[in-house]
């Protein structure tokens, strides 16, 4: 049996709640980095700067039986150098605890990829944090591969 998952443009009098399920998301994702930001203030940082910063973004609802399971935000931009080609980045993607394990964030992922292919997108690529193992794993089952691997410090 299938799970029935719909994407849903989030419209913009929506945004209070979506700002609501990025923080539980925040909350979330703390738990992997050492170093991370208190979530709240990562939160009143990153909102502002997401929504100024809209070009190529699509904020989208992860719905099934007419609830909010999560959330899908993807950034659409040309691949450079290959400007002719599209790269579709899902830069935020968030399923709520109590709808996991379901197969709701697999049906989501597939939607999401079946709308790119109909568009021509030439690659998908996923952003997870090297120590969100279960993160890892679940894009890993849907066929996403490690292209490379991101390094950093404070100065």
């Amino acid at each position: 049996m299938s799970t029935s998952v719909a994407l849903v443009p989030i419209a913009e009098v929506e945004r209070p709640e979506l700002r609501a399920m990025m923080r539980d998301y925040f909350v979330e994702l703390a738990t992997y980095e050492p170093d991370a930001e208190d979530p709240d203030e990562h939160l009143e940082r990153s909102w502002p700067e997401m929504l100024a910063d809209m070009l190529g973004r699509e904020l989208q609802w992860i719905v099934t039986d007419a609830q909010r399971a999560g959330f899908l935000i993807v950034r659409t931009l040309p691949d450079w150098p290959h400007t002719e080609r599209l790269i579709a980045s899902i830069v935020e993607f968030y399923i709520a605890p109590e709808f996991r394990r379901g197969g709701i964030g697999s049906a989501a992922v597939e939607t999401m990829l079946a709308e790119h292919r109909d568009r021509g997108t030439y690659f998908v690529e996923a952003d997870i944090l090297i120590a969100n193992e279960p993160a890892k794993e679940f894009w890993q089952r849907l066929g996403f591969q490690v292209q490379f691997l991101q390094t950093g410090r404070k100065p």
